[in-house]
């Protein structure tokens, strides 16, 4: 009886991890994605830049951002990106998405954030896909 005891719940365990590990073994990866798994992930890009312009508007008043023009190599067009402008504490005032041109440039308009120049601390960009 004692050793049922013990049996039962060795077999289900080893069960149990052979069908996570057949799982887990049918998950893949490519260099475009994320997924469980190892790959090595081509970057199109060592360094990307971003920075933005002003206008002064009389309805904050103050200077707002306008744009903010997305730098990157070639070999990142027509890839999505995600530019933040961020404040105090990282806190993100706004951001737009949207997808590099053939020279792995945009201009991001933030026009439509209304988001106050003085409030900037940091602009950050992600480039994926």
């Amino acid at each position: 009886m004692k050793l049922v005891r013990f049996a039962v719940p060795v077999l289900a365990g080893v069960a149990i991890f052979g069908f996570t590990t057949a799982f887990a073994a049918s998950l893949s990866v490519t260099s475009t994605g994320l997924a469980a798994g190892n790959a090595t992930v081509a970057s199109c890009n060592s360094s990307a830049a971003i920075t933005y312009n002003t206008l002064y508007s009389s309805t904050q008043p103050g200077y707002k951002v306008t744009t903010a023009p997305i730098t990157s190599a070639a070999a990142c067009s027509g890839k999505a990106f995600r530019a933040t402008l961020t404040g105090v504490g990282n806190a993100s005032l706004g951001e737009v998405t949207g997808t590099l041109d053939t020279t792995g440039a945009f201009a991001a308009d933030f026009s439509a954030s209304n988001v106050n120049a003085a409030l900037v601390t940091g602009a950050s960009v992600v480039i994926s896909g």
